[in-house]
């Protein structure tokens, strides 16, 4: 009999531990993703990288975006100008000033991306990038999260 009052007792809290009322996902345990994080690699004619050789540094570069200046992110190695993009559709061009006199601009577009996730998003895509006015080929990986471009200067 004892067992029979355990029994039934345990599947009564079971039963209200459940509130089918609150279905779907719990938003707050889920960790979005930052933003995407596109970055620019900087070489000259011969294929040298101008940040490692030290032409430039990545402390005297600043990026900047409807005159808001944009974090310089480091990731895996400082060869490159690594920064998240601005999250919306369309056009967003960003400044890249090395110098007062050398001020480089890159334009992106992104597009929006068809979401699964409940909680996170939107997520962008970038279709594509021109460097002070030429058209650059966005490399990505496989995740389609990073994207790249190499710029001859």
């Amino acid at each position: 009999m004892k067992l029979k009052i355990a029994i039934l007792l345990f599947i009564i809290i079971l039963n209200n531990a459940c509130d089918v009322s609150q279905e779907g996902t719990d938003c707050s345990l889920v960790d979005c993703a930052i933003g995407q994080l596109f970055s620019v690699e900087l070489i000259d004619n011969d294929g040298n990288n101008l940040i490692t050789n030290g032409t430039y540094a990545i402390s005297e570069i600043s990026i900047t975006n409807n005159e808001s200046e944009i974090d310089l992110i480091p990731f895996n190695s400082n060869d490159f100008l690594n920064f998240i993009v601005e999250n919306k559709s369309g056009e967003s061009i960003y400044t890249i000033r090395f110098s007062e006199s050398e001020i480089d601009t890159l334009n992106l577009n992104l597009v929006e991306l068809d979401q699964a996730s409940v909680c996170c998003g939107p997520y962008y895509a970038v279709q594509s990038a021109t460097y002070n006015g030429a058209n650059y080929e966005i490399l990505t990986n496989n995740n389609d999260d990073f994207f790249k471009i190499t710029v001859v200067k």
